[in-house]
């Protein structure tokens, strides 16, 4: 018989009672959120990536702590405050990534850049024509990247003009790069030169009241406006203000309208629009870059263009309020048809 070896039984105890305690489980990775302007299109895609990275097999991976949801309504409304957020988040060591929502809140970010935060910008409207890239191929900064669609918003008047045939197309902006980006001001003016088409323009003030927000509307229509372009500008915010009111007015003047944010506006009165199903596919792609970043691969190498068509949304009920009868090709092309109006649940005024 062997003889007795009392420290090994117990070396034996401890290592079969360690290996029955629960493995610790790896700290969750910390996620980011940062929004210059509030806009339904940035809390949007930001839902959507979340839920693209839950697919993925990251949702007990990550967290997105209160403390690192920088927004207005947390951090202020102003030009200073949002600098100061800026500043405060890329000072912070603690993030494994910031979603930064729109061209805002990336402008900031970039200049404020320290170089080692990952970025994911997100809902950005022309990040080339923004300069936050450097083509369609290179972000040209080590920790950014960003979704790219080529040609998106250049599809848009195309596609609304070979439907509609306008001859006058109205654009309500803020007179600003951002504005302008926003309302698509160059792509519109571009489409026009090649189609031969009159963009009618007319400027609001950065801060817009509902009044000069309509009577933006009324001054187009007066200038013979026989189309309109419904851009992501303050005015079309359902929380600020009563978009019903402006829709009502140019379906009962008979304008077309074509929404850029997409379902919901078409389903509330535009005629044709983007569909809104992009938010799920747009946070299913910004879903994969995170989740190369998070797996430790360098922004700057991915891939940024989506290729995926533009989906379509019209609502038929408009089009009988207007008189428009739609093409068979349009109906054919549309993922969305709506037959009714259904405003949306956010809206300010009920």
């Amino acid at each position: 018989m062997h003889p007795e070896r009392p420290w090994f039984t117990l070396l034996l105890l401890a290592m079969l009672a360690l290996s029955a305690l629960p493995a610790l489980a790896a700290p969750k990775l910390k996620i980011a959120y940062f929004e210059g302007a509030y806009s339904t299109i940035f809390r949007k895609s930001w839902e959507a990536t979340q839920a693209g990275l839950a697919e993925l097999g990251w949702g007990d991976k990550v967290e997105y702590p209160e403390d690192a949801f920088y927004a207005p309504e947390k951090f202020g409304n102003t030009p200073k405050a949002r600098e100061d957020a800026a500043k405060e988040l890329m000072a912070r060591t603690d993030l494994a990534l910031i979603f930064s929502a729109g061209s805002d809140a990336t402008d900031l970010l970039l200049k404020h850049n320290n170089h080692r935060t990952p970025i994911l910008g997100g809902a950005i409207a022309d990040p080339i024509r923004a300069k936050f890239v450097l083509n369609e191929q290179d972000s040209g900064v080590d920790n950014f990247t960003t979704q790219l669609e080529p040609g998106r918003y250049k599809r848009m008047f195309q596609i609304f003009y070979d439907e509609v045939g306008f001859k006058r197309l109205g654009l309500l902006f803020v007179d600003n790069p951002r504005g302008r980006t926003f309302a698509n001001v160059d792509d519109a003016l571009e489409v026009a030169a090649q189609r031969g088409f009159e963009v009618l323009q007319y400027k609001v003030p950065e801060g817009a009241s509902g009044e000069e927000c309509m009577a933006g509307l009324e001054a187009l229509k007066a200038q013979g406006m026989d189309a309109f372009f419904m851009p992501s500008v303050i005015c079309f915010e359902w929380k600020k203000y009563d978009v019903k009111k402006y829709l009502d007015y140019l379906t009962e003047n008979r304008v077309p309208v074509f929404a850029r944010q997409g379902s919901a506006d078409v389903h509330a009165g535009a005629l044709m629009g983007f569909s809104s199903v992009n938010y799920t596919e747009r946070g299913r792609f910004l879903a994969k870059m995170a989740a190369h970043i998070l797996a430790g691969g360098k922004p700057r190498d991915l891939k940024m263009v989506d290729e995926r068509p533009p989906q379509i949304s019209i609502n038929l009920f408009v089009a009988q309020q207007i008189g428009f009868d739609p093409s068979f090709e349009i109906l054919g092309a549309s993922d969305e048809i709506y037959q009714d109006i259904k405003l949306p649940a956010e809206r300010l005024v009920k």
